[in-house]
C-alpha cells in the first residue's frame, strides 16, 4: 500500500503560516507529559496505513501554550505528497460557532436581542406555519433569536451544496427559505442545520453589512486568521485537503468552478475553510473569555453564557450527558461520556471529519483536522480526545 506518514515533533519541525508567532511550548510547562502525547500520533497513522483517511492535522493548546501540532498522512489520498500542517480543510459545520459569535457581538452591541422575534429584522418570517400530520397551522408563537442559536427554530430544509449556491446571494436563499413551513413549534425540538442560515442572514441585515464582511471586519482580521476563507483564494488551492469518500478523493463534493468563481453566496452554516492553527486562535479567544492579543470579542459573561444548556424541554436526539448552548455542544456531567472533559466544556464539528472543543475548568483547547466521509464508524476523534487527557499529568 503507498503511504507516506509524516509526523513531526514541534522541535524539528520548520514553521508555516503563522508557526512562527504562534506560542509553542514544552508540554512539561504547562503541567502535560511529552510522551504521553507522542503517543497521538502512532495511533492516528493507523487510519492512514489502513486507507481510512488520506490524512491529519492535530493541535493541543493548554494555558494558552501549543504542546501539540503535528500532520499525518496525505493531503490527497491517491498522492504521496505529505499532508502539511498548515492544510486548509473544509470546516463545514465548523463555520456555525464563527456565525454564533457574529450574533452574539451585536447582541452586545444592543443591535439584537436573545428574545426578540426575527420577523422584526427579516419580515419574509412573520406569522410562519407548522407542518403536522393533517396538514399546516400556525405557529404558536415566533421564531426568535435564541431558536436560531439553539437549533429550537423549527426550520428544517435540504438543499445540497449545490443547489445553495445556485441561489448566488443569501438573501436570494432567505426569500425562499420563508417560504417553508415550519417542520415543528418553535421551541419545541432540536432539528440540526438550517437555523444558522438564517441567523447569518439576521447579521447580515441587523449590521447592515453583508455576512462575510462582518465575520471577516469582526473575528478573522482581527484574531488575524488569515488562512481563513469563505471562497478559498487559488493560490492557495495547493494547500486544499481533498475530501476522501470512501477512500477515494471526492471531486463531486466541492462547489462548482462556476460557483467559486462568482464567489457571491456565503452562509452563515456552513462554507468557510481554515487551518488547525487559524481555528485555535478563535478557540483560545473563547478559552480566554472573549478576549485575545489585547483585542476584546465578547464580555466574559457572554462566553460562559454560551456554554450553559439552552435547548430546554425540547426534544433532542443529544445523549443525556449532552445539553446544548449557543451553537455548541455543552458537557453536562462526565457520566455517561466517551472522554473526561470536564463539565462546561462546549465543542461542535463538520460533517467532513474536523472537531474541536474547547474545555475551560482543565484550560484545554483540542483541535483535529481530517477530510473524510463517512467517519462516524472511525472513532478517531474519541481517541485523540481520550489520548490528549491521558496526557495531562498536572
Amino acid at each position: 500500500m503507498r503511504t507516506l506518514i509524516l509526523s513531526l515533533a514541534l522541535a524539528t519541525l520548520p514553521n508555516v503560516g503563522m508557526a512562527e508567532e504562534a506560542p509553542i511550548a514544552a508540554p512539561e510547562s504547562v503541567g502535560m507529559s511529552a510522551e504521553r502525547l507522542a503517543r497521538i500520533g502512532p495511533v492516528l497513522n493507523q487510519y492512514v496505513e489502513r486507507g481510512d483517511v488520506p490524512g491529519f492535522v492535530t493541535l493541543i493548546a493548554r494555558r494558552g501554550k501549543i504542546v501539540h501540532y503535528e500532520a499525518h498522512g496525505r493531503r490527497v489520498m491517491e498522492d504521496d505528497e505529505p499532508m502539511p500542517r498548515d492544510a486548509i480543510f473544509d470546516l463545514a459545520s465548523m463555520t456555525k460557532p464563527l456565525t454564533v459569535i457574529a450574533a452574539l457581538m451585536l447582541y452586545e452591541q444592543g443591535v439584537i436581542g436573545i428574545g426578540d422575534p426575527i420577523h422584526k429584522f427579516l419580515p419574509a418570517f412573520k406569522d410562519q406555519q407548522v407542518k403536522t400530520e393533517t396538514g399546516l397551522e400556525a405557529a404558536k408563537r415566533p421564531v426568535n433569536v435564541r431558536d436560531l442559536l439553539t437549533h429550537t427554530s423549527g426550520i428544517d430544509w435540504h438543499w445540497n451544496r449545490h443547489e445553495l449556491v445556485a441561489f448566488g446571494t443569501l438573501a436570494a436563499h432567505m426569500e425562499e427559505a420563508a417560504k417553508i413551513p415550519l417542520s415543528e413549534q418553535p421551541g419545541e425540538a432540536w432539528i440540526y442545520g438550517s437555523s444558522h442560515d438564517v441567523l447569518s442572514y439576521l447579521v447580515e441585515v441587523a449590521s447592515d453589512q453583508r455576512f462575510d464582511r462582518f465575520v471577516q471586519d469582526n473575528l478573522l482580521t482581527p484574531l488575524e486568521m488569515t488562512d481563513t476563507h469563505f471562497w478559498l483564494p487559488p493560490a492557495k488551492e495547493a494547500r486544499r485537503a481533498m475530501v476522501t469518500k470512501d477512500g477515494k478523493s471526492d471531486l463531486a463534493s466541492r462547489y462548482s468552478l462556476e460557483a467559486a468563481k462568482k464567489a457571491t453566496y456565503f452562509r452563515g452554516a456552513s462554507g468557510l475553510q481554515s487551518t488547525a492553527l487559524d481555528y485555535w486562535r478563535f478557540c483560545q479567544m473563547l478559552l480566554n473569555g472573549g478576549e485575545l492579543d489585547g483585542v476584546r470579542y465578547l464580555s466574559p459573561k457572554t462566553v460562559e453564557w454560551i456554554a450553559k444548556d439552552h435547548a430546554g424541554d425540547a426534544t433532542s436526539p443529544l445523549p443525556e450527558h449532552l445539553g446544548f448552548g449557543f451553537g455548541f455542544a455543552v458537557a453536562l456531567t462526565q457520566a455517561g461520556a466517551s472522554d473526561p472533559r470536564a463539565p462546561g466544556s462546549y465543542w461542535w464539528g463538520g460533517s467532513q471529519g474536523t472537531s474541536f472543543w474547547i474545555d475551560p475548568a482543565t484550560n484545554l483547547v483540542g483541535i483535529l483536522m481530517v477530510q473524510t466521509v463517512p467517519h462516524d464508524h472511525l472513532a478517531f476523534h474519541e481517541q485523540f480526545a481520550a489520548l490528549t487527557y491521558a496526557a495531562i499529568v498536572d
